[in-house]
């Protein structure tokens, strides 16, 4: 074979892989998920866990209530209910009326 021939065989064998490689891992994470990544504990406790997310979260209707009700979590309601079972007391930042 002429060397030209073998990088380009090589070129897309390593194209191929690579794509294969993409197609799995995107098989076997949840898009829709932002925790997914993240071990529950760590996400949990962790010193960027629930927390800092919600701290630096003032929208929390755009980016947190949506995925917890289609979990079953629940809302707005959710979120307070916890807080009062932990006996804190904080403003959670309501939805801007258009």
């Amino acid at each position: 074979m002429k060397p030209k021939r073998i990088v380009r065989t090589l070129i897309t064998l390593s194209l191929l892989a690579a794509l294969l490689a993409v197609l799995y891992i995107s098989q076997t994470s949840d898009p829709s998920n932002p925790h997914a990544s993240i071990p529950e504990e760590k996400w949990i406790h962790g010193p960027k866990g629930h927390g800092y997310a919600v701290k630096n979260n003032q929208q929390p209707w755009k980016q947190c209530y949506e995925c917890h009700q289609k979990e079953g979590l629940g809302g707005e309601v959710y979120c307070q209910s916890c807080h009062n079972q932990s006996g804190i007391k904080v403003v959670i930042p309501q939805k801007p009326s258009q």
